[in-house]
């Protein structure tokens, strides 16, 4: 092994060594306008904790609600749909939460209707 040592050139494997070419790295387009905020409603859950789903509009239409629900020792927050919410709340019978979410919902698309 002694041999090998000595015949190693650690500059002349520098400097024969090609370098190669690094891609840049390619990052998706940013989404034309802004996410909005339309508005939020309280989510009665059991318990002294009460969280706040809040309506964001995408630009490209979507309708997204983000929910921070309480884990273990910290809230951590959750994208839900539309649809998630009126199951929550027609599940859990709660007309009030559900005529929250259709009247948030029907603000935000309210530019969208002829």
């Amino acid at each position: 092994m002694g041999e090998f040592w000595r015949t190693l050139d650690a500059q002349r494997i520098v400097v024969t060594t090609p370098v190669e070419p690094v891609p840049e790295p390619s990052f998706p387009e940013p989404p034309a306008g802004r996410v909005r905020k339309v508005g939020e409603i309280r989510l009665p859950i059991a318990g002294p904790y009460c969280p706040r789903a809040r309506l964001y509009r995408y630009p490209d239409g979507r309708l997204l609600w983000l929910v921070r629900l309480w884990e273990y020792d910290r809230a951590v927050p959750h994208l839900v749909s539309t649809a998630t919410l009126r199951e929550f709340a027609r599940v859990n019978r709660l007309p009030r939460v559900r005529a929250e979410v259709d009247a948030l919902v029907d603000r935000a698309t309210a530019g969208e209707r002829p």
